[in-house]
């Protein structure tokens, strides 16, 4: 019964680990709002439920559980020649990150397309 349990639990961590690199590496990042859009290189690099992410030079934390990207951070945007803190929720849905962000005062669909 133990050796059950034990490779029962050693399948599901591996499930686990399978879906949060799903999202793991390169990505284009688009956020469109009423005021604009704007693409962002992102790095997502996925450690457990743990998420980190470089964003065009800066650093976003996060997690990634139950299929669910959550990223906040301090991020520039050049177009708007400022800083503010980035909160982002997207899933991935086919090979794309979908999701909505909020950036200052502004309110973003997210479109995430991986970079080859």
């Amino acid at each position: 019964m133990t050796r059950l349990i034990t490779i029962v639990a050693t399948v599901l961590l591996m499930i686990s680990s399978a879906t949060a690199a799903d999202v793991d590496g390169n990505w284009n990042v688009m956020f469109s709002s009423a005021e604009g859009g704007v693409m962002v290189p992102m790095e997502i690099k996925v450690d457990g439920e743990n998420v980190t992410a470089m964003a065009d030079g800066d650093e976003l934390t996060g997690t990634y559980k139950d299929g669910e990207l959550k990223l906040k951070g301090p991020m520039y945007v050049p177009e708007a020649g400022m800083s503010a803190t980035l909160d982002m929720t997207a899933k991935l849905e086919g090979e794309d990150l979908v999701g909505k962000a909020t950036w200052d005062m502004y309110v973003a669909s997210v479109l995430g397309t991986r970079t080859e």
